[in-house]
């Protein structure tokens, strides 16, 4: 919508009153989402010419609103159709009695269809023309929301749909009222908090991906100690992890992450998820034998959404593998940087794998995994005669994997292969090149098995993918090439 307004404070100028000034050129609509997410209680006296309408907002839910001589939502889509005008704040010192009860989206985005449709009618050659007009196909990405807070399901939502290509079909408070509703609604995509009454998101994860499967995208807070619960959530076919919003961080930073997450999320083709077992290590050994040797050959793999569950069962088998031919690995995930320390436990923990996070230079051993995140600055140097890696200042317009891939490609030349798992992203592609330009290997899962291919598919067009085998091949694959390097 484009109507603008000036504002002015209706409060005086003394102390404690707040601030007095001028807003010029705002959209009344981004003025209640603003107050909407703030959770303010607060009316809005809206003025065009002669014509006076009042919208009130409580704890951040509009719940009335009076226009001339209607009230409740047609009162509202009258003032939000208005083209240009005024307004001003007033304290609000009684609750009205409630004439409006749909959540602030609908109203909104219903306000901005009524705006549309008149717009069309008006600009239509002739009222009396012939024929019908087929309504345009809604192809917004149907997005369920799962959260037993109602707090958090209207922030994620208020933050979807943000983006004109996603639509919030519905909201469950547990996994009862979730499969209900995806029976019903038929959703694209889900987003699933972890803990929850009645029926908690294990139990619901498992009734998705068997009655019926579609992306699912776990969310939580990081700090909460359910890092062992996120990944058996990734075991058992959720696409993608992401945290729940948070007021110490930038709101849009936030939104935008997550409105990206879903966006790669929904491409999933949840058919190809199969459940594999990780090979488990035997009591009291490890899968392999690291020694303090320094490495003369590196795989770095990196895994996006859907592609989580690819590199465990990678992992376990390559590092080990590896040990065997003074070989180290560099395992990028797309998980937020906090579950690095939990992933390298979990792969030790589960098959034997001796990982650790990258905190710090660490010289790269033969037969170590070295665990970090894709939005981490890393980056490969020569210690003497021994390959470390090191976290590196961030700067200002570099794609951290492209750096990380660079300075590998640098050190060990032909020595150096990138594996790229479902949903990998690899940044704007000038690390692969030069990976490629100092004699390296670029080995893709095979797309078609995969869950999340739209990253890869960009590596295939760009001509920068050396082999794209099925994922039972990936580990003969990476030793053999290494085979062939002398």
């Amino acid at each position: 919508m484009g109507t603008k307004y000036a504002s002015s404070s209706a409060h005086p100028t003394h102390v404690d009153s707040g601030f007095a000034g001028t807003l010029k050129n705002i959209q009344l609509n981004d003025l209640i989402q603003m107050c909407c997410l703030s959770t303010s209680s607060v009316c809005m006296r809206v003025t065009k010419d002669d014509r006076i309408g009042t919208i009130f907002i409580v704890d951040g839910e509009i719940v009335h609103a009076a226009c001339e001589d209607v009230e409740g939502e047609e009162a509202f889509y009258r003032i939000l159709g208005w083209q240009t005008g005024s307004f001003e704040s007033i304290e609000v010192s009684t609750t009205p009695q409630r004439t409006i009860h749909n959540n602030y989206h609908y109203l909104i985005m219903e306000a901005a269809r009524l705006v549309d449709e008149k717009a069309g009618l008006e600009s239509a050659p002739s009222a009396t023309a012939k024929g019908s007009r087929e309504e345009p196909a809604d192809d917004r990405l149907r997005v369920l929301i799962v959260d037993d807070s109602p707090m958090m399901r209207k922030i994620l939502s208020s933050m979807l749909t943000a983006s004109n290509r996603i639509k919030v079909v519905g909201m469950a408070s547990n996994g009862e009222e979730a499969i209900s509703l995806i029976d019903e609604l038929s959703p694209d995509l889900v987003t699933l908090d972890v803990n929850m009454p009645v029926m908690d998101g294990t139990s619901t994860i498992k009734h998705i991906m068997i009655e019926k499967p579609c992306p699912v995208v776990i969310t939580s807070n990081p700090g909460d100690g359910s890092s062992k619960a996120i990944f058996n959530f990734l075991e058992l076919g959720a696409v993608d992890f992401m945290s729940k919003p948070t007021k110490n961080q930038d709101i849009l930073v936030q939104q935008h992450k997550i409105l990206e997450r879903v966006r790669v999320a929904a491409t999933a083709t949840v058919g190809n998820f199969r459940i594999a077992r990780i090979p488990t290590a035997k009591t009291g050994r490890t899968a392999s034998k690291p020694i303090d040797r320094a490495c003369h050959r590196l795989v770095i793999v990196i895994s996006g959404p859907g592609g989580h569950l690819e590199q465990m069962i990678l992992l376990s088998g390559l590092v080990p593998a590896l040990a065997e031919k003074d070989g180290a690995v560099v395992a990028i995930q797309s998980l937020p940087s906090s579950f690095s320390e939990p992933f390298a436990r979990y792969l030790f923990e589960r098959c034997g794998c001796p990982a650790s996070p990258i905190g710090h230079e660490a010289s790269l051993f033969s037969g170590r995994c070295y665990v970090g995140n894709h939005g981490w600055p890393l980056a490969v140097k020569m210690n003497g005669d021994e390959p470390a890696i090191v976290p590196k200042a961030r700067e200002e317009g570099l794609v951290q994997v492209d750096r990380l891939l660079t300075s590998a490609a640098t050190v060990f030349k032909q020595h150096l292969a990138v594996v790229l798992l479902s949903g990998a992203n690899t940044g704007e592609q000038s690390g692969l090149r030069v990976v490629h330009e100092n004699g390296g290997r670029i080995i893709l899962r095979k797309r078609s098995s995969g869950m999340v291919a739209e990253p890869l598919d960009q590596v295939v067009e760009a001509g920068l993918a050396d082999e794209e085998v099925n994922p039972a091949d990936l580990l003969i694959t990476v030793l053999n090439g290494f085979g062939r390097n002398h």
